[in-house]
């Protein structure tokens, strides 16, 4: 795992719930960037730069944390949105440019609502747990830190975005394909609106099962 996300991890994770550790890499990357916002404005180079860095890092953990295999077209679209991301990030950091800025603190927002909508569930919340326990630090202690924010719900089906968020997530080092990013607007709308699907609640095995896992090469 990278530094930027190891230390958010590390400050967070004794007061974190099992099901939010994406999460809390999105609030983390939230974070440095309205400090670094701040230190745009303020002309401070220096304190911009590290605070960019450590949001591209945290994208970065994201973005190898796909799997590819499991998470079809959504985990494609997560790729390209955490591209982008990257892409905007290193204008900012280049060119002062606020309007960059703000440009991935939407994108970022909005992941982090629609992932928050899919495991606030008590179902989800099993489910999480059973991931979290896989992948956070030896005698890690977590609970809730804070409210989660709502999406708005309409278009993808939710066992859909599971698909997205699998047992094995923020595994670091696996290979991603990097397609050519499709238009903004619409890569956002595909992974941030989702459907309830009318199907009795799935087993917890099933639940979450994709692209934030490793592949599965069985």
């Amino acid at each position: 795992m990278n530094k930027a996300a190891q230390a958010y991890f590390q400050t967070k994770v004794s007061t974190t719930d099992q099901g939010q550790l994406l999460i809390m890499l999105y609030d983390g990357a939230l974070n440095y960037l309205q400090q670094a916002r701040d230190k745009m404005l303020a002309r401070d180079f220096a304190g911009k730069g590290i605070l960019i860095s450590k949001v591209i890092d945290i994208v970065n953990e994201l973005s190898a944390s796909l799997n590819m295999d499991k998470g079809g077209s959504l985990a494609v679209n997560l790729n390209n949105l955490y591209i982008l991301c990257t892409a905007r990030l290193l204008q900012a950091n280049l060119k002062m440019n606020v309007e960059s800025l703000d440009s991935v603190v939407h994108i970022l927002s909005g992941l982090r609502g629609a992932y928050a909508q899919i495991i606030e569930t008590p179902e989800a919340r099993r489910a999480a747990a059973e991931i979290a326990g896989r992948m956070q630090p030896a005698g890690s202690a977590m609970k809730t830190a804070q409210p989660i924010m709502q999406a708005p719900v309409t278009a993808v089906p939710r066992s859909h975005a599971r698909a997205a968020y699998g047992r094995n997530a923020m595994q670091p080092g696996i290979p991603t394909a990097a397609p050519a990013a499709p238009p903004e607007a619409a890569a956002r709308a595909h992974v941030q609106n989702f459907v309830p699907p009318a199907a009795p609640v799935a087993p917890v095995a099933a639940r979450l099962p994709g692209a934030y896992a490793k592949p599965d090469n069985s």
